[in-house]
């Protein structure tokens, strides 16, 4: 089993920057009504003031009075200990690291002049514990004193801790936040990640690993712009609010009239992109409510639906007539993030995906195929038999039963049929074995940690000693995993990197609804 050997403050930062961020969050969780009364008694006594002060008569009296929240005082180290007390569940008595490239990771705060935007982040732990129903939208607690529901995107708003079972250790955390730093320093100046050319913005020495790929940047981007907001950082909240501002403006930037995401090559294969980017601009959307995306993520959706075919899913393409599973799932992901976030999808479009589910679901094992019934998946040319695990799609299908079917999803033999198809295949980091696959971890922690129990304790163990030691320590790689397995010939260390920080974020990036015990 790993023992964790990495550093909390590598995650919440130290310093001044550390304590102006717990500060701030500490000014915005405070209620209307006592910053109201705050206001009220300061200008009171400045008035009695003005009052009883004897004043030359041919002179003015200017009374005036602010309140500002500009340069607070660093707070001494035991009262930022106590601040932080609630949210850890581990011993904070480790010494700090001094390190560049948490330094250079540093992004300036900026003030936010979008208009007809007024928002504030989820207050508070207990309004967006990712044990509450998907229903919820996640700022329903911030107004006012009162609690609300919880929240559909987990608790990413909640001090990354799961009142139910832990955020998988401070180490998790950890390992999460150095992906994103990582994925920071090589976010390209106009906003998009790279595959192949992300070394032009490494700051300390150049990294290895890029991927073959160019047509994928549109995918990458999208992928790493969800690691960020799956961590809770949107265009308005938190350090890497640049970051994923420029993102988001890069992706709007590249939407045709149509809706799509980037250029359509003519293999088709640029449907990933679009879906990918899709549920990017449709959580950065739910998670800030933000007017300035409403109208991107709608267009991505609709044009999203208008590639599906008919009464199936989806494949290469704008219907193409055939479908797999692949491609349905990322779709059914991204609907299932605009339909969280209030935009308009279909109740078709789900009813599809599953009767496609249904087709290619075998009744004895439970496995999902990739094209048909029992079939091996798709593999990257050249790597044809090579890897061993072929349960991708198996995992696919399970959490997108789930998404779609909500509590209906339990005692259903296709999910629990599956869900035990996974547990007997829990990750694996050895690439000489062949049995490295982050595609399906990534959808197979999804699903398992949605399940719970039995199932979950299958895989956390495994994929926490899968991902965190093999996580690059040193140098300007620090944060990064290695371009290995199945698809990261193709997407380089931006792919690998983005989607191992999202399956280590599973634990707060969506609200758990089969919360039972199994």
């Amino acid at each position: 089993m790993y023992r964790e050997s990495v550093y909390e403050e590598e995650w919440y930062g130290t310093g001044s920057a550390g304590a102006q961020e717990i500060l701030n969050e500490a000014l915005r969780q405070t209620p209307w009504w006592l910053i109201s009364m705050a206001a009220h008694g300061l200008i009171g006594i400045v008035l009695m003031l003005a009052h009883f002060t004897e004043y030359e008569s041919d002179k003015p009296v200017v009374v005036e009075t602010s309140l500002q929240e500009d340069q607070p005082q660093e707070p001494d180290p035991e009262l930022k200990r106590e601040i932080w007390k609630e949210d850890q569940d581990f011993e904070t008595d480790e010494p700090s690291i001094e390190d560049q490239v948490l330094k250079d990771a540093e992004l300036a705060d900026h003030v936010e002049t979008d208009n007809n935007e007024d928002y504030e982040s989820s207050k508070g732990i207990e309004d967006a514990r990712s044990d509450k129903p998907f229903q919820g939208k996640y700022w329903n607690g911030s107004i006012g004193i009162g609690g609300g529901a919880g929240g559909c995107f987990g608790g990413r708003f909640g001090g990354r801790r799961d009142l139910t079972t832990g955020t998988g250790g401070r180490h998790t955390r950890a390992a999460a936040g150095l992906g994103l730093i990582w994925l920071a320093n090589h976010q390209n100046p106009d906003g998009m990640w790279s595959c192949r050319k992300f070394m032009m913005n490494c700051k300390r020495g150049s990294c290895s690993g890029p991927g073959e790929r160019e047509d994928y940047d549109m995918g990458v981007t999208g992928l790493s712009t969800l690691a960020f907001l799956g961590a809770g950082y949107t265009h308005r909240h938190g350090k890497h609010k640049d970051t994923v501002k420029r993102a988001l403006r890069a992706m709007k930037e590249r939407q045709t009239p149509d809706g799509c995401f980037g250029p359509k090559s003519a293999d088709g294969h640029w449907i990933y992109n679009h879906a990918i980017c899709t549920m990017a601009m449709a959580e950065a959307f739910g998670m800030s409510n933000s007017n300035l995306l409403r109208a991107s993520a709608q267009r991505a959706v609709d044009f999203l639906i208008e590639c599906r075919n008919p009464y199936l899913g989806w494949r290469y393409g704008q219907r193409p007539g055939d479908n797999d599973s692949s491609v349905t799932g990322w779709a059914v992901l991204a609907l299932k993030s605009a339909k969280f976030s209030g935009l308009h999808v279909p109740d078709e479009a789900f009813e599809g995906a599953l009767k496609w589910f249904d087709q290619v679901t075998d009744e004895g094992y439970y496995q999902t195929g990739y094209v048909s019934k029992g079939d091996a998946g798709g593999r990257p040319a050249g790597m044809e038999g090579k890897f061993q695990c072929l349960h991708a799609m198996t995992a696919a299908a399970v959490i997108s039963r789930i998404f779609i079917l909500d509590k209906a999803a339990r005692n259903r033999p296709e999910v629990l049929g599956g869900a035990n198809l996974l547990r007997q295949h829990p990750p694996k980091w050895d690439v000489n074995g062949g049995t490295i696959d982050m595609y399906y971890w990534y959808y197979g922690a999804l699903a398992m940690y949605q399940l719970g129990g039995k199932y979950w304790k299958a895989w956390e163990n495994a994929l926490r000693d899968s991902l965190i030691p093999t996580q690059r320590k040193e140098g300007c790689e620090r944060g990064s995993w290695d371009p290995v397995g199945v698809w990261g010939k193709a997407g380089g260390r931006v792919y690998t990197t983005a989607i191992c920080t999202l399956t280590l974020e599973v634990y707060y990036r969506y609200a758990r609804i089969l919360s039972e015990r199994r």
